[in-house]
């Protein structure tokens, strides 16, 4: 009876090994499983997202200016006067300065104003019927054609305006104002704006660039382009522009 009864216990004691030995594997199975599991799922990236555009502040706009450009030279005012004028005038050097430039008509493009003189035996061709530029008297600026001649003892003065980014310099700066009664002395370049600020509350012309200063039949004044030819203004004198009156003349490209 003893030795039946030792043998069941023997036996529930195997049965409990073997069932706390089947558990533990089953158990160390699931975490071995676990394990590979996260090991084999692929690593993933972590993509930032892009950075949000801030909307920008508008920039003031920049002034408008005139590009820097070399001194001019003398052999260079002397190709410009003869690309408008062939021979028929010349620098008038006993002056000084005889050239100076700005924009004086206000297109953003340098122009050049020159003292010249007319080549010996040229008086002809001054006076051609059809001339590549436009004759103007200073003081009596709408008298044209007929009534308005270049006399050889005469001193001019020459406004060759500027095309393009070359300026007066440009093989295409043929548009030129030549004036009767414009030479005086002492000539300088002026920005129009200073010159209305100058003279505020007073009459003032209209004035579309830059003004020559100079001392003209003993008075000191401005010549100034008007939009249509060049005119003389004093600032003690002037009590406002005349009327203005369109009239026929050669087309030149400038």
């Amino acid at each position: 009876m003893r030795q039946r009864l030792f043998q069941q216990t023997q036996s529930k004691r195997v049965r409990a090994s073997g069932y706390l030995s089947l558990k533990f594997c089953l158990t160390l199975l699931v975490a071995l499983c676990s394990f590979l599991s996260g090991c084999a799922q692929p690593q993933q990236t972590r993509i930032e997202a892009p950075p949000v555009q801030q909307p920008q502040a508008a920039q003031p706009a920049e002034p408008v200016q005139l590009p820097k450009l070399s001194s001019p030279k003398l052999l260079e005012a002397q190709e410009a006067v003869k690309r408008v004028f062939k021979d028929a005038a010349v620098i008038d050097t006993s002056r000084d300065p005889n050239f100076i430039v700005g924009d004086f008509n206000g297109d953003l493009s340098q122009d050049i104003a020159v003292v010249l003189k007319v080549a010996s035996g040229k008086i002809a061709e001054m006076n051609e019927e059809f001339p590549a530029w436009i004759l103007r008297d200073l003081f009596e600026p709408t008298k044209t054609g007929a009534q308005l001649r270049v006399e050889e003892q005469d001193v001019l003065l020459a406004v060759i305006h500027g095309f393009g980014a070359n300026d007066w310099r440009d093989a295409e700066a043929t548009q030129t104002y030549l004036l009767k009664n414009a030479v005086g002395s002492g000539m300088e370049v002026h920005a129009g704006k200073n010159i209305l600020a100058a003279n505020k509350g007073k009459k003032v012309p209209r004035l579309n660039g830059d003004l020559i200063r100079e001392v003209l039949q003993g008075t000191s004044g401005y010549i100034y382009y008007s939009g249509e030819t060049y005119g003389w203004y004093d600032p003690k004198t002037f009590k406002g522009e005349p009327e203005r009156r369109f009239v026929h003349s050669q087309r030149v490209r400038s």
